[in-house]
């Protein structure tokens, strides 16, 4: 490992490290690193050995998975260094000394602080379930179990999710948000430090039954005293996609005693689609109550929101919203997946909207589509030509993260994220997803693989510019990966199935916020 690969602050470590040894003792390689001991072992100009100790308790980033990095990063951001952290080609100990893998399609995740080691949620969406992850201080994984799995009763896609932090977003408890998109449709709050309970009912009712893709917390702050989380509806069917809106003004973390809101053109007496707005357009909005909301069937929802004239979106996926303000938190993003060509549907490739929430009051606001891959068709005034699916979204205080699911329909290119600034301008292409034919059982990939949650953990682990990234190769299948979440799926007569896939997560180094 040459020290030019090292991240900047252990190499700044290491030099003023160095500044104890004589002056022609340049450090040039480091040769060895063990992790447990925290030693680091390096070679100086003259080849003799320097032994440097009590230097690991700080992050430090190598690959710590068996498998390299599932993703190639842009000539455009060669900056940007990626490590992979777990796959599912690893194993670790669970709490009772057994074996645990990580699930197939790793999607929505969560990341917390726990004393000097770290806490990390990941749904895994195809094997409908929900994994946790203990990492030591230096950001290694140590240990996993699954805190949900498919034995479950209401058993769901597990897709997007959010980490509700209370001291982010309010209260005392921090919650692990895990959205259910289809076979049952609640959203799932886990408290990522309990003890394994993997066949509870951990619904919370009162957010309502939509084909739930995530369900996102505004800050505390961004309304005072009041909860409000903004949910994404993966549908196209009856009243298709919809951008929900659970609000309580009973304290800034009541799950239970809120409403259910659903987003509508302004002063509309009737539905307006996608197909009817112009991209650049800026469109008063406001969210319309569903009365006894949270007692109804998704079905029922449906029924609603069409007598309620909410605005149709051609399946919502991923939200998140602004950071570094509590103004910017309340603007609110949100991608749409599309249907792909030729479904005679107004869209087609995909959109990525701002929705700019009222200071005084969360239920008004201005919204904007600001990418699109629709340049050739529907309204054929897109600015982004080779979208194809957006599916997750990551918003930072200066830039948004598109990422893409090709796997239903393509521009012949595997999955790629994008960078743009806040209102979607001079969107680039940041890395793609690796497809590798070795992996695959039949050695032929085509646009097999997806992106899930991209997290920012700067903040969590004290170094900037640090990702996580959820990749779900869905090429790459094997028999060891079937019944990892500890309960087999196989001839569940409601239509799921027991998954082979594997997944990976990546740690990326640089990324600008």
């Amino acid at each position: 490992m040459k020290l030019k690969d090292l991240p900047l602050y252990l190499i700044g470590t290491l030099v003023s490290i160095a500044t104890f040894t004589s002056c022609g003792d340049e450090i040039t390689e480091v040769t060895e690193v063990i992790y447990r001991d925290t030693t680091i072992t390096v070679t100086n100009t003259f080849d003799t050995t320097i032994i440097i100790n009590n230097v690991g308790d700080s992050v430090f980033f190598t690959n710590r998975s068996n498998l390299e990095p599932l993703v190639a990063v842009s000539p455009q951001f060669n900056f940007v260094k990626a490590y992979s952290l777990l796959s599912s080609s690893d194993t670790l100990e669970n709490r009772n000394g057994d074996l645990f893998r990580l699930g197939g399609s790793a999607d929505g995740a969560g990341l917390l602080k726990n004393g000097d080691e770290y806490v990390f949620m990941v749904n895994c969406e195809d094997h409908y379930s929900v994994a946790r992850v203990f990492l030591d201080k230096n950001f290694k994984p140590i240990q996993g179990d699954y805190m949900l799995n498919s034995g479950v009763a209401d058993l769901a896609r597990q897709c997007s999710g959010t980490m509700w932090e209370s001291e982010i977003h309010g209260g005392s408890q921090d919650l692990f948000l895990s959205a259910s998109e289809s076979f049952n449709y609640d959203v799932k709050g886990i408290d990522p430090y309990m003890t394994p309970n993997p066949t509870a009912d951990f619904g919370l009712d009162a957010l309502g039954e939509f084909s739930w893709e995530n369900a996102v917390p505004l800050p505390k702050n961004t309304y005072a005293g009041k909860t409000v989380i903004i949910g994404g509806d993966d549908d196209s069917s009856d009243s298709e996609g919809q951008v929900s809106l659970y609000f309580s003004e009973n304290g800034d973390a009541d799950l239970e005693n809120g409403d259910i809101y659903v987003l509508k053109m302004k002063d509309s007496s009737r539905m307006v689609n996608e197909g009817e707005i112009a991209f650049g357009e800026t469109y008063d909005v406001e969210f319309v109550k569903i009365e006894g909301g949270k007692e109804m069937t998704k079905n029922e929802m449906e029924d609603a929101s069409i007598a309620a004239n909410a605005f149709q979106f051609m399946r919502v996926e991923d939200v998140d919203y602004g950071k570094g303000s509590d103004a910017a938190g309340r603007n609110v993003y949100f991608a749409v997946t599309g249907r792909g060509p030729g479904r005679g549907t107004y869209n087609d490739w995909g959109t990525v909207y701002k929705l700019e929430l009222d200071e005084a009051s969360p239920l008004n606001g201005k919204l904007t589509q600001i990418i699109s891959g629709n340049t050739d068709t529907n309204n054929m005034d897109g600015n982004l030509s080779l979208l194809q699916s957006p599916d997750n979204i990551c918003v930072t205080e200066n830039f948004i993260y598109t990422q893409e699911d090709p796997n239903s329909f393509s521009r012949n290119h595997s999955a790629y994220i994008y960078q743009s600034d806040l209102n979607g301008n001079n969107p680039r292409v940041v890395l793609e997803l690796v497809e590798r034919a070795d992996l695959s059982r039949d050695k032929n990939i085509s646009n097999s693989g997806e992106f899930g949650a991209l997290i920012d953990i700067s903040d969590k682990i004290g170094v900037p510019n640090t990702f996580m990234l959820a990749v779900q190769p869905h090429y790459w299948e094997d028999d060891a990966f079937k019944g990892v979440d500890g309960h087999n799926n196989e001839g569940n007569s409601n239509g799921s199935r027991e998954d082979d896939q594997g997944s990976q997560i990546v740690i990326l180094y640089g990324l600008p916020r």
